[in-house]
């Protein structure tokens, strides 16, 4: 099933050109069907091995959120399969139901304190200036890591980036992050933004260590742990602070404004202030 699983793969990539981030989630999902069930050919495909495969995966404790991944990153292959006839019927895996938890983001305090660190050299500077892009531009981590000089406009405070499905976009900043820009661009001459010393792609393990030695330096516990959360920091903030939902979704990315509601979880305090603010019983004399 290898070479079938290739050919997905290829189509995807120079067809359906998704982003490489995307095909390495195939990737991820793809080594369940050898790890967790019979299923070594595309004639061992049933509805019975697939429902073992779950049953297996769920045994040995993996999470239902978890499960539902793998499920996401397999049907597509097997709908591949069924519309290049290597099966007779489509199969597609029910997707798992859980209970979605509310994701912690970065109080005020906690930006606050991110904001007003100052690094101490290169490697710092450079985490600091990545830190300070998600947290004003909401972009995701690999667009983050995959921008280059061209797509900076600092006349006009523009960057251009290329998100899921090698889509572009082009996001507004701030003047004060344009400074932090400006700075940290004096600091080397390549053309990738958040380079290494040799001038290639940061890895996002190595990024992701110097990020979790920084946040545990700084005191700050309490949020999910991944750069995500300044996704959500800037979404939450971006509505708090009388931002249009509709604007919020072009600038996130996002295909759908239930994607981008998701994102918006208001602290309970936000809450608090706007019912204090709205309550009929204010009437009262």
């Amino acid at each position: 099933m290898e070479r079938e699983f290739e050919l997905f793969l290829r189509e995807k990539r120079y067809v359906q050109n998704v982003s490489e981030h995307t095909i390495e989630f195939y990737h991820y999902s793809f080594k369940a069907l050898n790890k967790y069930s019979l299923i070594k050919s595309v004639a061992d495909i049933s509805k019975a091995n697939l429902t073992d495969m779950i049953s297996n995966m769920r045994q040995q404790g993996m999470s239902a959120s978890c499960t539902d991944a793998r499920i996401r990153g397999i049907n597509p292959f097997l709908t591949w399969l069924y519309e290049n006839e290597y099966t007779s019927e489509h199969f597609k895996i029910k997707r798992m139901k859980f209970q979605k938890r509310v994701l912690k983001t970065f109080d005020d305090t906690q930006v606050k304190t991110i904001l007003n660190y100052k690094p101490k050299n290169f490697y710092e500077l450079r985490l600091h200036t990545l830190l300070l892009l998600l947290l004003d531009c909401g972009i995701r981590i690999n667009e983050a890591l995959t921008l280059r000089r061209s797509q900076i406009d600092l006349d006009n405070l523009l960057i251009t980036v290329i998100g899921k499905g090698n889509k572009e976009r082009v996001i507004p900043f701030s003047l004060e992050l344009r400074k932090v820009i400006f700075k940290f661009l004096k600091s080397h001459k390549f053309e990738l933004v958040f380079t290494n010393r040799q001038g290639t792609k940061l890895g996002y393990n190595n990024i992701r260590r110097d990020f979790n030695n920084l946040i545990e330096k700084l005191g700050i516990v309490g949020f999910d742990g991944t750069f995500h959360a300044f996704r959500r920091c800037f979404a939450r903030n971006f509505v708090r602070n009388g931002g249009n939902l509709f604007y919020l979704q072009r600038m996130l990315g996002h295909t759908s404004l239930k994607m981008s509601r998701e994102y918006v979880e208001l602290l309970t305090e936000d809450i608090q202030k706007e019912q204090q603010r709205t309550s009929i019983l204010k009437m009262i004399k």
